[in-house]
């Protein structure tokens, strides 16, 4: 999990926010006028779009590349189910893939909230060691991530291990290079890996200070 940045509100949204979240608390007291479709409002193509590039076609929580055999999910920081009025905010809007979202589900605790990477600085509350996520010590929201969202579970970890050894050969490689331009080139490819694009990136970066880069 990297800090992020919102980009600007969808066009879409600045025109229809307001309706269609009038819309949709119609629709959840019980107002059989408005369409099924007011639920899903959220889900517009454009919203998804911004959503994506905001987040490096990454889940926010995981880092984990979201491609087209598994696409990634629009979801609520702030669980609609507890909040109807955030349905299309816009600042409560990120791109999750299916697994963290299925393991947040509509947890939400407001004195213990889950850390949001658009607010919240994930450093300040987790450790990135090797290939395992560990909350910071006696960091209540760092800890509540971590095991609600499962951001250990085994498939993540060897996908880590692979990204870190493909790193690892890169440094090795780098050794070999007496110092001069080609030597810092390599460096520099190296430290790309820790880029903000890049799948994994906490876990490149803190693996990378820890090898002295």
């Amino acid at each position: 999990m990297i800090k992020l940045e919102k980009k600007p509100k969808p066009k879409v949204l600045e025109e229809n926010e307001e309706a269609w979240t009038k819309e949709y608390q119609l629709l959840m007291n019980g107002d059989n006028t408005v369409p099924k479709a007011a639920k899903f409002r959220y889900r517009h193509p454009d919203i998804k779009k911004t959503l994506k590039e905001e987040a490096f076609d990454k889940c926010i929580f995981c880092e984990s590349k979201i491609s087209h055999t598994f696409p990634g999910e629009t979801d609520h920081i702030i669980p609609v189910s507890k909040m109807h009025a955030s349905v299309v905010s816009w600042e409560n809007l990120a791109y999750v893939c299916k697994e963290c979202n299925r393991h947040k589900s509509d947890f939400y605790d407001v004195n213990t909230p889950l850390i949001n990477p658009f607010v919240d600085d994930p450093n300040d509350h987790l450790l990135f060691l090797g290939p395992i996520v560990f909350s910071k010590p006696n960091d209540q929201r760092g800890e509540i991530t971590r095991s609600l969202l499962q951001l250990s579970r085994a498939p993540l970890v060897e996908r880590k291990k692979e990204r870190l050894e493909k790193v690892k050969s890169l440094l090795d490689s780098l050794e070999s290079f007496p110092e001069g331009d080609a030597k810092e080139f390599m460096r520099e490819q190296a430290m790309l890996e820790a880029s903000s694009d890049k799948e994994y990136s906490a876990t490149v970066k803190n693996f990378l200070n820890a090898m002295g880069l």
